[in-house]
């Protein structure tokens, strides 16, 4: 099948999924084409939005070609209903005429446009001249675009691994932009263990921005499993004061009163987990229907980040196979009241804000009394990163000085 008809294949389908047909409408030009394609970027799934979004798409499949850049510009604010939508409109039209090469490559080479619609041009571009991939991902590792930058990534990664025999030098160096400008964990993991054959050690959970050093206390009480929104005297007093670590006159780490009225206390763990997994049952003695709290102080060890403002948009990435609840700066962020069904890293992904000077986290980590083998791990792993997936680089200040006011 030709790409053109591909396109239009793939339209069929989107179009069968929402009970809308292709138009037989000669090409022609539309009026006030914005109007419409608000229609479309408002779809929200529900009949009235739907039906919109359908009388929308029948009146601007017609446009020609070289008005495709009206549709991509159309992401712009779009729900992900109305850019599934926009993408099979964006297909269609550039069937409309001579193939728009230059207008598609024009949108594709402007980084400020929306980041969707231009891996659509990307993939417009390359199904209608496969030999045009290299070029368009010249540059493409520091693209904002992630699925762009996947796919360079993955061309850096198959180049490392043809050069690595007779261009050692030259693979190292491709490796090494991996790591600089990857985003997926996968590949930089990938990257990581191919730099350790070719002799060069780089830590993976540094290189992720994977926090590994946390102050921990437990367990409490989770019987039944029925405790996920019980707070404790921890998460209570953190979301009063900001710190969940009561200290007391002489006393630089009070006890609470944890499980069956036993005193518990905080207690300083690390991970050397190349992914950064922390591992509680150790420091939980393996407690089952339990609860735990992970906490961390840190600052922003680049001032950069704030040069223009004393606030930066982050994400909260947690991977966590139990249940988990995770605030940043008093503020929650990740809720999960699921056990044991999977983990990965960025499993859970919010945004968040850190500001300039100290920042602070709260994990609540949940165990249930599962005792199939397969339901005993008891772990997290958590990071921060930019709006745009590249790791933020912490000081972690606390639990080097536990109990510090």
């Amino acid at each position: 099948m030709n790409p053109s008809r591909f396109r239009r294949a793939a339209l069929l389908v989107l179009m069968s999924a929402t009970g809308t047909t292709l138009s037989s409408t000669p090409v022609q030009a539309v009026d006030q084409p914005e109007a419409l394609l608000r229609s479309i970027a408002k779809a929200d799934g529900s009949a009235g939005s739907d039906d919109a979004a359908s009388r929308a798409i029948k009146e601007l499949e017609v446009i020609p070609s070289d008005q495709i850049a009206v549709v991509l510009n159309g992401f712009d604010e779009a729900s992900e209903r109305g850019r599934n939508w926009l993408r099979g409109l964006a297909a269609d039209v550039a069937d409309n005429g001579d193939f728009p090469k230059q207008e598609l490559s024009s949108f594709f080479a402007d980084r400020a446009g929306d980041k969707d619609a231009r891996y659509v041009a990307y993939q417009l571009l390359v199904q209608h001249d496969p030999a045009s991939k290299a070029e368009l991902l010249a540059n493409a590792e520091s693209d904002p675009s992630l699925p762009v930058r996947f796919l360079k990534i993955q061309m850096l990664l198959d180049d490392a691994a043809r050069l690595k025999d007779d261009q050692p030098d030259k693979a190292k160096s491709e490796l090494q932009r991996v790591v600089k400008h990857g985003r997926s964990a996968k590949q930089l993991e990938q990257a990581v263990d191919r730099l350790k054959e070719l002799g060069v050690d780089v830590d993976l959970a540094d290189a992720l921005g994977l926090i590994t050093d946390w102050l921990v206390i437990g367990p409490f009480d989770n019987t039944d499993s029925q405790q996920f929104e019980t707070a404790y005297t921890p998460e209570q007093r953190y979301l009063e004061s900001g710190s969940p670590i009561q200290t007391l006159p002489g006393e630089a780490n009070a006890s609470e009163k944890g499980k069956a009225g036993q005193a518990v206390q905080w207690q300083q763990i690390g991970s050397d987990d190349k992914l950064g997994m922390v591992d509680l049952n150790a420091p939980m003695a393996n407690a089952k229907d339990a609860v735990a709290y992970a906490f961390c102080r840190f600052t922003v060890s680049n001032d950069a980040d704030f040069s223009n403002a004393n606030v930066l948009p982050a994400e909260a990435r947690l991977g966590c196979i139990n249940a988990n609840q995770v605030w940043v700066n008093g503020k929650p962020v990740i809720s999960n009241n699921v056990y044991h069904s999977g983990t990965r890293i960025d499993q859970y992904v919010s945004p968040c804000e850190l500001q300039a000077g100290e920042n602070t986290v709260l994990i609540k980590v949940l165990q249930n009394a599962q005792t199939e083998s397969w339901a005993q791990d008891y772990e997290f792993q958590f990071r921060l990163t930019r709006r745009d997936g590249s790791p933020i680089e912490v000081t972690v200040v606390e639990p080097s000085t536990i109990g510090r006011d």
